[in-house]
Parts: C-alpha cells; sequence; structure tokens
C-alpha cells in the first residue's frame, strides 16, 4: 500500500546527513540501478524520477513487482543483513538519486537512530505489503485487484500533472499491470475492460489513463462491483 516517502518521514537534519555523505548519479531510462543476485554495496536515495522494481524468476522470466518514486530509499535490506539484492531496480524514465555506500550508511544508522527506525520501518512495512498482497490472490478477484493497482500507481505518477489538475496518466502496459495484480493478461484486459465501460479508465500504448481521481475514489473498497460511472474526465462528477 502506497504511504509516505522515506524522505518525507525522517527529520530534515537527518535526511541532510544522508545526501551529504554520499554522491549524486543519474541513470537513463532503461539502465540498471541494482542487480538481482548482485552483493549490497550501496544504498540510493531517489531525488526525481521513477524506478521500476523487478525479479528473475527461476526459468529466467522477470516480473514487475513494484513502482518507486521521488524519495524512496532503495537497496537497505541487503545493506543491513549481508545478503545478495533481492531484485533488480530498472530506470523508469531519467532518475537522480544520491548514492550511499554501505559502509558510510551503516555508519549513519549508527550515529542516527531515528534514521535506523525508519529503515527497520521500511523492511517491516515492505514486508506486510508483501503478504497482504499475498492473501489479496485468495480473496479479492481480478478486477478488485487491478483497481487497486492503479488506485497506488495514480498516487505514484500523480505529481506529473501528466492528465491535467483531475486525473492522472499511468506509463505501464498492460502486461506490466498485470504483473503487479498478479493477474493473467487475459484476466486484467477484461478488468480494465470493465473500467473502461464505466469511463473511469481510457488506456492507449503503453498507459492507462484515469481521467478523474474523484470518480475513481468512488469505487467502495475498490470494489469494481459497484455500480460507478465516471465523468470521463468532464467535471460533472456523481460520485463526490
Amino acid at each position: 500500500m502506497a504511504g509516505k516517502a522515506f524522505a518525507v518521514r525522517v527529520r530534515t537534519a537527518d535526511l541532510q546527513a544522508l545526501v551529504e555523505s554520499g554522491r549524486r548519479v543519474r541513470y537513463a531510462a532503461g539502465e540498471h540501478l541494482m542487480r538481482q543476485g548482485e552483493p549490497g554495496d550501496c544504498v540510493l536515495l531517489v531525488e526525481s524520477g521513477r524506478v521500476k522494481v523487478v525479479v528473475r524468476d527461476g526459468s529466467g522470466h522477470e516480473r514487475l513487482l513494484g513502482i518507486r518514486g521521488g524519495g524512496e530509499l532503495l537497496g537497505e535490506m541487503s545493506c543491513v543483513d549481508d545478503g545478495p539484492r533481492s531484485a533488480s531496480v530498472v530506470a523508469h524514465g531519467a532518475v537522480s538519486a544520491i548514492k550511499i555506500a554501505k559502509a558510510r550508511f551503516t555508519g549513519i544508522m549508527e550515529e542516527r537512530p531515528a534514521i535506523a527506525r525508519e529503515v527497520v520501518r521500511q523492511v517491516s512495512q515492505r514486508l506486510r505489503d508483501a503478504e497482504r498482497k499475498q492473501a489479496e490472490l485468495t480473496s479479492d478477484s481480478v478486477d478488485t485487484r487491478v483497481a487497486r493497482v492503479l488506485a497506488e500507481l495514480a498516487e505514484v505518477f500523480a505529481e506529473d500533472g501528466a492528465h491535467g489538475p483531475g486525473g492522472v496518466s499511468v506509463p505501464l502496459g498492460q502486461e506490466e499491470l498485470a504483473q503487479l495484480a498478479a493477474a493473467s493478461h487475459v484476466s486484467a484486459q477484461r478488468a480494465l475492460r470493465g473500467l473502461r465501460a464505466r469511463r473511469l479508465v481510457t488506456t492507449g500504448y503503453g498507459r492507462v489513463d484515469i481521467p478523474c481521481l474523484g470518480c475513481f475514489a468512488a469505487l467502495s473498497g475498490l470494489n469494481p462491483g459497484k455500480d460507478v460511472t465516471g465523468c470521463g474526465g468532464g467535471g460533472a462528477c456523481r460520485q463526490r
């Protein structure tokens, strides 16, 4: 479940200490920031842009696990437990980040206990999110999971303002949405078709647009079974 980014949760002085302990790095779209299986030799604090977190299974297939944006801390788990990277991180577009070496990062956590507490909190929250998503596989329909994924992605991409003040454009393809919702491509397409029919989303190549966040939020508990018809971005919302 989306929440406040790491940089928002820590105190200003602690954040500044982290920034000053590292160096600024930039990545182009498609570049790897981290690779699954490699040693955890650093953490990255994302300043701007967004990244994809992907995992490769035993058969070599990659699956999208999530999208992270500005203010997120990446790679902290392998720095804490000395294990290899559990997933890869790939730039979704242009990304700017602060790269902090493992030794310096662990030193700062010892110097500043508040940072260490936030790191533990983040690891715990991500584990809880993984458990929640696993439980949703048996308790929620594909329609509900797709709607929930879109709601979470809307928070990540809303600041771009790419679709106007009342909506948001999610620049991901339907296959990627299916992976995030742990659904087949066909099932995810069917769920999107239902949302399109009620004017809650529009789709194009490599993107899903939510024309009105107010209408989309009217899905009670993100239950697509509720009788909600969107305004299509026209502003005549009947759901608010």
